[in-house]
């Protein structure tokens, strides 16, 4: 017996969607997530689907909905079981719900792993930065926990837009190149008392074209290094890992390394289209202006002119694609391997 509570939709900048919906008992915990991403309600469109339910769920959910149980396959963290399909897009996700507050929001946190996982199939990957607005273009300011982003994001003056300040998913458009959405900064339900997080969201289909990268360094004075394309992908990739690494410290490592794989290929792609700088920022400096005056000082060129062959489903999680045939999916497509610079 299935009994379908609310639904809400969630469309990215490269023209990825889902229809989000909860069946039997979680709806209430699918609201609270869909207030804090200020997610719409379902839409009309032809959307894949996530669904989710209570543990133990699956198999009512894949007879109502499916009919079939073949190529399903599972990736376990425990408190979130995450069913993917290798002939189609959509996904089952089992929520271990006991009710408390901060389990409820780690469960948040974890259950986005197929919309990152997606992305990451398409070129795209998940940033631990701030993502910040100045005129219409996307700024990423990439930096460890406790590092100073949301301190950043403070100092700014008023013509900027902060639009996050600890998480940000850049998904790649082979049209219109990389564009960057603020994702939640967990750590302000989880680590804040109620009164002092309630009702803080964030507009993760809101999205930016991205203009630079900026990896964040404690100094005495201001000032802006670029980065050669090797250490571009390298910092790419390690603030990426920051994310993702939420997602894999359960899986076992014949799962885990070809995503590592994949996530690196990525950044090597990122770092040789988007420029890259080490920002070094002092206490009460206006390292602003330093951004500024690298922004004004770099163009963009259209990353891609041919199009993106069509993709498999589920490329990372099939075991007969090889690496070569990820490549050709990939915003790398037809470049020379980084080195380090």
């Amino acid at each position: 017996m299935i009994c379908e509570e609310n639904g809400y939709h969630l469309k990215l900048g490269n023209g990825l969607g889902w229809n989000i919906k909860a069946i039997n008992g979680v709806g209430k915990w699918l609201d609270d997530l869909a207030n804090i991403m200020r997610l719409e309600p379902a839409s009309k469109d032809n959307l894949d689907k996530i669904i989710f339910c209570k543990m133990g769920g699956f198999h009512a959910a894949i007879e109502y909905y499916y009919r079939d149980t073949k190529d399903w396959f599972v990736y376990d963290n425990k408190s979130v079981r995450t069913w993917m399909n290798r002939t189609n897009s959509d996904v089952i996700c089992e929520i271990d719900d006991d009710g408390s507050p901060d389990i409820g929001i780690v469960n948040m946190w974890n259950s986005l792993h197929p919309i990152y996982q997606r992305v990451q199939d398409g070129g795209g990957l998940p940033f631990h930065a701030a993502l910040l607005e100045l005129d219409g273009k996307g700024v990423i300011l990439a930096a460890p926990g406790s590092t100073g982003k949301s301190t950043s994001c403070r100092r700014l003056p008023d013509y900027w837009n902060p639009l996050g300040d600890d998480e940000a998913l850049v998904v790649y458009d082979p049209k219109n190149g990389y564009r960057a959405h603020p994702f939640p900064t967990w750590s302000e339900y989880l680590w804040k008392s109620p009164d002092k997080s309630c009702g803080k969201s964030w507009d993760v289909q809101y999205s930016v074209p991205v203009s630079a990268i900026f990896f964040l360094e404690q100094a005495e004075s201001d000032e802006v290094i670029p980065l050669g394309d090797g250490m571009a992908a390298v910092s790419i990739n390690q603030s990426a890992t920051e994310v993702s690494r939420k997602f894999w410290r359960k899986l076992d490592d014949d799962i885990k390394r070809p995503l590592a794989t994949l996530q690196f290929h990525n950044a090597c792609g990122m770092a040789k289209t988007i420029p890259s700088f080490t920002l070094r920022q002092s206490l009460n400096g206006r390292f602003w202006e330093e951004i500024e005056e690298t922004l004004n000082t770099i163009s963009i060129e259209p990353i891609m002119s041919e199009p993106i062959p069509k993709q498999k489903k589920n490329p990372t999680l099939t075991p007969t694609l090889s690496l070569r045939e990820r490549e050709n999916t990939l915003p790398f497509k037809g470049r020379d391997r980084v080195g380090m610079g």
